[in-house]
């Protein structure tokens, strides 16, 4: 039992010396231990108590609990041993926290502390209440939750099997891309929780995704196109969910991204909407070039808000689109259930107004893909999409090369637009015009 000055040089590149592992206790903070497996996880210890009597309190895992800093281990320790100095028990407390607490709640912390701070938060609360806790926000039990709901297991009795029955429920009723997502939030809310201390083993280590997708290539030809714009007008469901639509395949944005938009992102005059970094998916603030079409269907729908503001007497929202309330956006969720409803059975056929059934981001695809028919660059496309494969792929692009690629993006939106204008009033097949910005050598 090595006794050293723990450093994050260290921490970084302690091992098992010999055995199963090797405890490397710290010279600064007395009972701060840094305990390395052979496996190669490492784990933060406060060791206390006689010899005959030592406890063994886990604060976490390393690297996910610093060596420093005001929520470190060291500063764990430090308080760990005030408790002890107090007269009071780090390790009984835990042991009844532990028997009290419920997945629930750990769902509600996950939700609190760390998903609310992800720009997919609302999406991985409501999956993780309705598919594993079963509880809403304020504790009360959902009336639509999953039947695999797990909310009631104590922590200290959760088990792999309950996992297990959580993702198998939405499996059951076919939802595999469901059960995926909720496996991968399940996942990340164990890991996190580890790292925390509040389990003391990753009860989905080796656990394997429940069920393998094929990456979807649906694209709507120009007829689907012009069928499916022309249904859009008649199809029940609110005047601004027609607009997300029409603005997915405008724009080739993500459906999430378009629900988000808010009135400041927007500069209507010079026919920009700048999505920041924090609503971005790859992180990057991204400047997207809006045609006449784009502009006149946001502004449309800005139109709507402000009337339905004025009638119900309250301020103008921030958001574009708003959801019941006004208090938050509509969510790509919410869309994806209007697309949905729409799908008619016919002869063992489904559709959706009037072709094969789609999604919102099948519609980006679309309108990636028809520029590409018209002879745009997939370099430009990639700006246009905001993809990081194409936009940041080098060190050169990451760091040096800081040109935007504004009027290139313009010039292929612009001829998107007129060829979509062409599309749903009957015109003719697509044609290629040349090439719009050349992908750099």
């Amino acid at each position: 039992m090595p006794q050293v000055e723990l450093t994050d040089k260290l921490c970084q590149s302690a091992k098992a010396v010999s055995g199963r592992k090797t405890d490397y206790f710290d010279t600064l903070v007395k009972g701060l231990v840094l305990r390395a497996s052979a496996g190669g996880t490492r784990s933060w210890y406060l060791v206390y108590g006689p010899p005959a009597k030592r406890q063994w309190l886990k604060l976490g895992s390393y690297p996910d609990i610093s060596l420093g800093g005001d929520k470190g281990a060291r500063q764990r320790a430090r308080d760990g041993r005030a408790k002890v100095g107090d007269g009071g028990d780090p390790v009984a407390d835990k042991k009844a926290q532990a028997a009290s607490q419920t997945v629930a709640d750990l769902v509600d912390n996950y939700i609190k502390r760390h998903a609310s701070t992800k720009r997919s938060g609302d999406e991985i609360a409501r999956r993780l209440r309705k598919n594993v806790s079963g509880r809403n926000a304020d504790g009360g039990k959902l009336e639509k939750s999953s039947v695999g709901c797990i909310g009631d297991v104590k922590l200290s009795e959760l088990h792999r099997r309950d996992i297990t029955k959580a993702i198998d429920a939405l499996k059951d009723r076919g939802a595999h891309v469901e059960a995926n997502r909720l496996f991968e939030d399940v996942r990340a809310m164990i890991r996190w929780a580890r790292g925390r201390g509040d389990l003391d083993q990753n009860l989905v280590e080796g656990m394997r995704k429940p069920t393998e997708t094929v990456e979807r290539d649906r694209v709507l030809s120009p007829d689907e196109i012009g069928s499916m714009w022309g249904a859009l007008a008649h199809a029940d469901m609110r005047e601004s969910t027609r607009r997300v639509i029409r603005l997915c395949l405008v724009t080739a944005q993500r459906v999430g991204e378009v629900c988000g938009m808010t009135v400041d992102e927007l500069d209507l005059d010079m026919s920009v909407w700048t999505i920041p970094s924090l609503r971005s998916k790859n992180k990057r603030e991204h400047a997207v070039p809006l045609s006449p079409i784009a502009v006149t269907i946001i502004r449309d729908q800005l139109a709507d808000v402000k009337a339905l503001a004025e009638r119900k007497g309250r301020a103008m929202p921030a958001f574009v689109f708003p959801g019941p309330g006004a208090h938050a956006p509509v969510t790509g969720a919410a869309i994806a259930k209007a697309i949905k409803r729409e799908e008619i059975m016919k002869r063992g056929k489904a559709t959706i107004l009037g072709v094969e059934p789609w999604t919102s981001h099948d519609l980006r695809r679309s309108a990636a893909t028809h520029m590409e028919e018209l002879g745009i660059s997939p370099f430009i496309i990639g700006h246009v999409l905001n993809h990081v494969s194409a936009t940041k792929a080098s060190i050169t692009s990451r760091v040096y090369a800081r040109y935007d690629y504004m009027r290139e993006k313009r010039e292929a939106l612009a001829r998107w637009a007129d060829r979509l204008t062409g599309i749903v009033s009957g015109g003719a097949e697509i044609v290629p015009l040349g090439s719009v910005g050349a992908a750099p050598p």
